[in-house]
């Protein structure tokens, strides 16, 4: 028999009402997000403002490098959560230790494998890419300096979907926020006062995610008793690593298939020069804040479906479904309102004299892209309920749709016509196309389930 389990402040949503448990697991998880990016934004406002346009060029042609990469760490770490989440519904201890520490020992793995990567090639991607002479040398820097850190984001992510697994947001918030808190001090440190250039922005972050790390795991260990690992649970365990590898490869390459798109996208924006490139960072940043709170709210419906799945509970995952799209609809209504009236002024935030073309720019980016964000949000409800029922491959099938479309219509729109408002279509446009697979799989899996 399991020995009773010791958990605080965790969420059961076996039980309850779909959409009071989904709000109460997602807010503070969706502060967070909304936290770390005010972070993203204020990293590049400082980079912009002390470094100048090149500068943030720079740092914005390396995003779509490091999270390619970085959502093959995050993949093991959501399909780790997801696990952990199913045996907290079984209230099998033993198990959430042993998929924990083996989820770890198949990160580390990867991590090296990317980091050798990433060094050995940051340049040759980058010109690959596109990127032009003026924001090259600091770009490469940036990129080899996240890769050489990159064992810092594993383990915050590793330690943050353990939280999320056992139905505690609320932790996984507060080691957010002091990463958040440590990564903008540092940022300030090392740009604007020690004047490290782009390099100190990429030690600021690593340093703050470590900070981070280290928190998570003695705040992990303090609160729940039953994940302190024993050293029978340091075994590596074949049937859990297929689990953890089966689940967390589709969404890993799902994840990478977005980036990817997003990779595509940077490279059609390299087209149109430096100030097209530094609009492009700072509208991408702010655009997250409305496309952001929907993979959130996706996300947790994902534990909330394996917790039920779990506990074989199917009905309840269709409610989960319902209650997810209509908190998407009004969170994307509300901050598709907000993005039209303070979208311009935000973008005059991230250059001490930004120019009319680099405010336009930014404008028409947020209008085609972050407005219609339910449309995102009802993609993300769709492939997140079929990843929490052990479904990850049919909403690969949707990922790949939705990265096939973007890539079309970013090249036409910029190989082809030269036109950055096509360019941005491939955003909504790769939002539909993603939704179409998995909407017809859920409907057609949730039936199977609900007759077993």
């Amino acid at each position: 028999m399991q020995r009773r389990m010791c958990v605080k402040k965790n969420l059961d949503m076996t039980e309850g009402k779909p959409i009071s448990l989904l709000w109460a697991f997602t807010f503070p998880t969706l502060m967070g997000n909304l936290l770390n990016q005010v972070y993203s934004i204020t990293d590049s406002i400082v980079v912009g403002r002390y470094l100048g346009q090149t500068a943030l060029a720079a740092v914005g042609s390396t995003m779509p490098v490091i999270l390619l990469l970085a959502a093959l760490m995050i993949g093991i770490n959501v399909g780790v959560g997801i696990i952990i989440s199913r045996y907290f519904g079984q209230k099998n201890e033993e198990l959430m230790r042993r998929a924990f520490v083996n989820s770890l020992y198949l990160g580390l793995f990867l991590s090296a494998g990317m980091m050798v990567l990433g060094l050995t090639f940051s340049g040759t991607i980058l010109r690959w890419m596109g990127t032009p002479e003026g924001p090259l040398q600091e770009a490469t820097a940036y990129l080899e300096i996240s890769f050489i850190t990159m064992i810092c984001p594993l383990m915050y992510y590793l330690f943050s979907s353990a939280f999320r697994g056992l139905g505690d947001s609320q932790t996984a918030l507060y080691c957010l926020i002091v990463s958040v808190l440590s990564n903008i001090g540092l940022d300030v440190l090392f740009v604007a006062v020690f004047r490290w250039g782009v390099a100190g922005s990429a030690w600021a972050t690593a340093l703050a995610q470590a900070l981070s790390a280290v928190v998570a795991a003695v705040l992990l260990f303090r609160k729940y008793p039953m994940m302190r690992m024993r050293r029978q649970d340091l075994r590596l365990h074949g049937k859990l690593l297929r689990q953890i590898t089966v689940l967390a490869i589709p969404i890993a390459v799902q994840s990478a298939f977005n980036n990817l798109g997003n990779l595509v996208a940077q490279s059609a924006v390299n087209l149109f020069g430096e100030a097209t490139m530094a609009a492009y960072t700072a509208a991408s940043r702010i655009g997250t804040l409305a496309l952001m709170p929907v993979e959130t709210i996706g996300s947790s419906l994902s534990v909330y479906a394996s917790q039920n799945h779990g506990a074989g509970k199917p009905q309840r995952i269709r409610q989960g479904v319902r209650a997810s799209l209509q908190l998407s609809l009004v969170v994307s209504t509300v901050l598709g309102v907000f993005l039209l009236l303070c979208g311009r002024q935000m973008a005059g935030l991230f250059l001490a004299e930004p120019s009319a073309e680099i405010l336009t720019v930014v404008q028409r980016f947020l209008l085609i892209t972050a407005v219609p964000g339910i449309l995102a949000g009802v993609m993300q409800v769709y492939q997140q309920v079929l990843r929490g029922v052990d479904k990850a491959n049919q909403a690969l099938m949707g990922g790949v749709m939705q990265l096939i479309t973007k890539i079309a219509v970013v090249a036409v729109g910029a190989w082809g016509m030269r036109n950055l408002d096509v360019v941005w279509l491939g955003w909504p446009a790769s939002f539909v196309a993603g939704t179409v697979v998995p909407y017809f799989c859920f409907q057609k899996i949730v039936r199977e389930i609900e007759t077993e």
